[in-house]
């Protein structure tokens, strides 16, 4: 038994999520963890549903929701390599946001379950985790629903026919800085890229502004607001009170 040795992982541990990068189409889980990194539930949220094995330090202990509700657990090595996923092992070198992968990736074999829209790329993919949509992974993880969907779905190219709905969250945001939410792109492209996942770290009215955070590269970036509305497809999350 390893004297001193804890389950549960430390805060030291849920800040590295900040500054590890993205290496796969895991934008959406990246993008989630650190946001929920950022506030006091969700901070509690990490450290029950990601865990150090109390018997084995070399397992790291994951849960997700199933489809029926259910907490289920995946214990994810980090001394050696689980078969299958040998470039992810290469290439992630936190062991937090890779076992949180992996996990991922073994669930949507198991249950399927992300929109089919998502699955429809996974036999062009490496792995089963790669494209899939926040609220997909928001409620795996948390087993709440986010409390904030504008848009994650529908057929629109950016937000500007929500924009009503759009000001009132920032308005809140604005005053309210415990929240837990990303922001995403669909066919448009920012900074290159289409169908990705920021995270939505500040609104600043008084300056017209939002600030985000793109984990390629860990790369902050403030815009104006009406850029945003004319750039983003959706925004989703929660604000931290939602995750009592």
């Amino acid at each position: 038994m390893n004297i001193g040795f804890k389950s549960v992982i430390s805060d030291k541990e849920i800040d590295s999520i900040k500054t590890t990068p993205q290496y796969f189409s895991d934008c959406y889980i990246m993008s989630t963890l650190e946001t929920l990194s950022k506030t006091p539930n969700g901070r509690k949220i990490l450290k029950k549903q990601i865990e150090h094995d109390d018997n084995n330090p070399f397992l790291v202990n994951c849960y997700l929701y199933t489809p029926n509700g259910k907490r289920e657990k995946y214990s994810i090595p980090t001394n050696i390599v689980v078969n299958g996923y040998e470039k992810l092992y290469e290439l992630q070198n936190n062991e937090i946001v890779r076992s949180m992968d992996i996990s991922v990736g073994e669930y949507e074999k198991r249950y399927k379950a992300k929109p089919w829209i998502c699955r429809f790329t996974d036999d062009f993919k490496t792995y089963t985790f790669e494209n899939s949509i926040p609220s997909h992974f928001m409620k795996i993880f948390t087993g709440k629903e986010p409390t904030i969907n504008i848009a994650e779905m529908d057929f629109n190219i950016d937000l500007s026919s929500k924009r009503d709905e759009v000001m009132s969250l920032f308005k809140r945001m604005d005053k309210d800085k415990n929240h837990n939410l990303v922001i995403g792109t669909g066919i448009k492209m920012l900074d290159g890229r289409n169908w990705h996942v920021y995270v939505l770290k500040d609104v600043d009215l008084n300056n017209n502004t939002i600030t985000i955070k793109n984990k390629r590269g860990n790369i902050e970036k403030t815009m104006d607001i009406e850029t945003a509305i004319n750039t983003f497809k959706f925004i989703v999350g929660y604000f931290d009170e939602d995750l009592e």
